[in-house]
């Protein structure tokens, strides 16, 4: 990993587990809740200072951090005849800090608010690069038509701009494609802008039934072409053919074997039919072209149809194809808010399909493959290491919700509890399903580690 990397990563990874610390942290403090301590990491004591009652620290751990608040543990009180609260070193507590004390309403509210904090820097970033930047969509230019595709037979063609769907005036791709879904197969008039004519073209979206790579099935309905995507070279990945024969971010590669290729598909249809083959790419950078002999590599994939493949990869994806379009900021708070939202929803339903059996385990990641994402966006822009650290921040705040123990969903399924029965549950059950909770968390950890190691020597 390259110092870049390293340094990117420890940043994102602080700024994440500080956000969510200080979720915790704010809304103890609004509940009158004494906090003794506040730390980044877990472990030894690297360095720290004293402000008031709390102790702020760096622990040497650096994977994730805590909020130590009065009372919270339950083993660190103890209570006399007569009623009076003590901590382990004999000081009267005063029941008024004491988390243990507050309300189950308010305890829920304190661990809820980690969490939250890391579902708001969500937000809050992609509001800021939505007000100040834009919101990122496809332009209305069409790639190239699938053969024998509705848009073929319309006579479509790669770098058409899109201008109006039936006489209505669309700017971005996704408008379009909502124009096809709401055809429902009827015929749609499109005006079509090429070379400075303009023209229309009437096509008929075809029913498509789509098996997605998490093998759910849905309806679609299509003209059989994309958004248009450059073969510009936006990301090669390390320990890929592409890598190994030095292809750079911002090459182009205009022919595969000598056929000139104009779109990102037309070039990934001519690597994904040769795996283990040798083929012959020329590349254009700085405006020379120079030819690589490389092979790409073989993946088992599956298909739209939900089929088992085996596809040639190289290890490149494409520079981004989306523009940023302009929005106000109350526009951009909502759609902020409701990328949150979907993201999220998202993630949890990996999650599901994963407990199911339908997603690999395998797919799961540790710091080390974290890292080489954080490095990766890094090295592709701030705008694209922001959305990262957005989805991040969103995948840190659904872990913690998980109903395991010791995390905050575990807490959370304990006041849960104790609303129903009136009462907490015994210190001895809580322990015990604590340890659990670190064994599952701890086996947890160890096997991204595993699945990171082995993404690292190239293994399946």
């Amino acid at each position: 990993m390259t110092v870049e990397t390293i340094v990117s990563f420890i940043i994102i990874l602080g700024l994440l587990i500080f956000v969510h610390e200080l979720g915790h942290f704010l809304v103890a403090k609004r509940a009158g809740v004494g906090v003794l301590k506040f730390s980044l990491g877990f472990g030894r004591r690297l360095f720290g200072f004293r402000w008031g009652e709390t102790e702020y620290l760096i622990s040497a751990i650096p994977l994730g951090g805590y909020v130590k608040m009065v009372g919270e543990d339950p083993r660190e009180v103890v209570v006399d005849a007569t009623g009076q609260a003590f901590d382990t070193a004999g000081q009267p507590l005063d029941r008024q800090k004491s988390f243990a004390h507050k309300s189950v309403w308010v305890r829920m509210a304190i661990v809820l608010a980690g969490p939250g904090a890391n579902f708001l820097l969500a937000v809050l970033l992609f509001w800021g690069v939505f007000a100040l930047v834009g919101r990122p969509v496809f332009p209305p230019v069409a790639g190239k038509p699938e053969p024998d595709s509705p848009a073929a037979v319309a006579g479509l063609r790669p770098g058409d701009r899109i201008e109006a769907v039936m006489g209505g005036r669309v700017g971005t791709w996704e408008e379009i494609e909502a124009a096809f879904q709401a055809s429902r197969g009827n015929p749609v008039t499109l005006r079509v802008g090429r070379d400075g004519v303009h023209r229309d073209l009437t096509v008929t979206p075809r029913r498509k039934i789509f098996t997605d790579l998490l093998g759910d099935e849905r309806e679609v309905w299509s003209i059989g072409v994309g958004p248009f995507i450059s073969t510009a070279v936006g990301r090669v990945m390390e320990g890929f053919p592409a890598a190994q024969v030095g292809l750079k971010v911002g090459d182009r590669i205009v022919a595969v074997d000598g056929e000139r290729v104009e779109t990102w598909e037309d070039l990934a249809r001519r690597i994904h039919t040769r795996p283990g083959q040798e083929i012959a790419l020329t590349v254009e950078r700085g405006g020379t072209r120079f030819p690589v002999a490389l092979i790409p590599k073989a993946s088992v994939q599956q298909d739209a149809g939900g089929q088992t493949v085996t596809v040639g990869l190289i290890g490149i994806s494409p520079v981004e194809g989306f523009v940023y379009e302009r929005i106000d900021p109350v526009t951009a708070l909502v759609d902020a808010g409701a990328r949150t939202m979907v993201t999220s929803v998202k993630i949890l339903y990996v999650l599901v399909k994963m407990v199911e059996g339908a997603v690999s385990p395998r797919t799961i990641g540790g710091p080390i493959l974290m890292a080489q994402m954080t490095g990766e966006q890094a090295q592709q822009g701030l705008l694209n290491l922001i959305f990262f650290t957005a989805l991040l921040s969103i995948n840190l705040g659904i872990l913690n919700l998980l109903p395991i123990p010791i995390l905050d969903g575990g807490h959370l399924a304990f006041f849960g509890i104790e609303l129903l029965r009136g009462r907490p549950i015994s210190v001895k059950k809580r322990e015990v399903a604590q340890r659990v909770g670190l064994v599952l968390l701890v086996a947890l950890m160890i096997f991204a580690f595993y699945n990171d190691i082995f993404r690292l020597l190239g293994r399946p």
